[in-house]
């Protein structure tokens, strides 16, 4: 597929075949998701799923049952036409499925819809922005998740934490345990496994994150990053960089520095410093309210820091867009197992819309409906072509 630099338009039918169904199948006998099954094989489900969140504003697994039961579905996908479905039999094949063979499919599109874009593009977009969010449901639904200390209303929640590079979600990761409600334990976990295999990757995230032994930990990885810190902090300096009072965007430069954080040590009776140095950055903004910002990066100068901090807020619109377009904040499966294939499914089509809506020039909403219509029109042309007829007059 053509890069952005060349490409100014696309298609629905360009982007579905950014997966050919022989990559399906390859990834479906590799993961053996298609183990002990007659009819929901692993094929059948992705493009259900994918259809439902397309189609429906509240997809539910009898929407799913009824999508996957048309004619329309099956001629699209090529499925056998005898073959019909309950919503029961689709939520206990979603608690069993292989995972990995849908965490396979999104790392797939990720790489291949990652080459619509110009090399320029992909090294200005190694900023990933990393954050979590929360979806609930009433405890006799959902099996296994977290409690909210100070909320008593009968649900159970499950964090979602994503890393979002600005063009694309590049990983996700849910959690479902209550000690795993702190930030200093699940956005550190989903940086250090994207770092793995993404070495020139910069995270940014909020100050959710504020152990000193996360910092260290990414220190000794050579994991860069760039975080807010609050105003109260405890440091001790070990060289001024520079101290002003010059405009930098829309804050004031107050004071940037090389320093070694205060931590507490285990009986959190005393506090010690931080082996590693880090540079701090204090600014004020126009109410006067202080912005510290904390990163390894020593080198940059101080707008580009601040800049890739405000560019964090990317993944707040991005949350949005999956949650209001695309259904994110309900549940079609209640157990870990299918919560993570609906993750993976929701984020393989937010990349689908996202593509889509950049390459088009359209809004959040327009890309998803005019995505949904360009199908229909795409299924209408393909029936009538397999009845004998020329869809070119009806679509010119």
């Amino acid at each position: 597929m053509q890069s952005t630099h060349s490409k100014t338009k696309i298609t629905v039918k360009e982007l579905l075949s950014v997966i050919p169904d022989d990559k399906i199948s390859s990834l479906a006998a590799n993961t053996q998701v298609d183990y002990c099954t007659k009819v929901l094989y692993g094929r059948s489900v992705f493009y259900m799923i994918l259809y439902s969140l397309l189609e429906s504003d509240r997809t539910s697994l009898r929407t799913m049952e009824d999508i996957f039961n048309s004619i329309k579905f099956k001629f699209l996908f090529h499925l056998d036409q005898d073959k019909t479905v309950r919503y029961s039999s689709i939520s206990e094949r979603l608690s069993v499925m292989e995972v990995s063979f849908f965490e396979q499919l999104f790392d797939h599109f990720y790489t291949q819809l990652s080459r619509l874009y110009s090399q320029k593009e992909l090294d200005d977009y190694h900023l990933v922005r990393v954050d979590s969010s929360m979806v609930a449901e009433t405890s006799a639904k959902l099996v296994q998740g977290m409690n909210f200390k100070h909320k008593n209303n009968g649900k159970k929640h499950v964090k979602f934490t994503v890393g979002f590079d600005g063009l694309l979600p590049c990983s996700a990761e849910i959690f479902l345990q209550q000690s795993e409600f702190n930030e200093c334990l699940t956005i550190p976990q989903v940086i250090k496994n994207h770092a793995q295999s993404h070495k020139n990757g910069l995270y940014v995230f909020d100050r959710g994150v504020n152990k000193r032994s996360v910092f260290e930990d990414f220190q000794n990885n050579d994991i860069e990053f760039v975080t807010r810190l609050n105003p109260r902090v405890a440091y001790h300096s070990v060289k001024i960089l520079e101290q002003s009072d010059r405009a930098i965007g829309n804050l004031r430069l107050k004071k940037d520095e090389i320093v070694h954080l205060y931590c507490y040590t285990n009986n959190r009776k005393t506090k010690q410093l931080t082996t590693d140095t880090f540079r701090l950055i204090t600014t004020e903004n126009t109410d006067g309210d202080t912005l510290l910002f904390l990163t390894n990066l020593k080198d940059l100068d101080v707008y580009t820091i601040t800049e890739f901090y405000r560019k964090r807020w990317d993944i707040e619109v991005f949350f949005r867009f999956i949650k209001q377009e695309l259904n994110f904040s309900h549940f079609m499966s209640t157990n870990e197992n299918g919560i993570k294939i609906i993750l993976y499914m929701t984020l393989i089509l937010s990349m689908l819309l996202l593509i889509y809506k950049r390459l088009n020039k359209i809004g959040y909403k327009t890309a998803k409906r005019r995505f949904g219509i360009e199908l229909d029109e795409l299924i209408i042309s393909m029936i009538v072509q397999f009845c004998g007829g020329d869809p070119s007059l009806v679509f010119r």
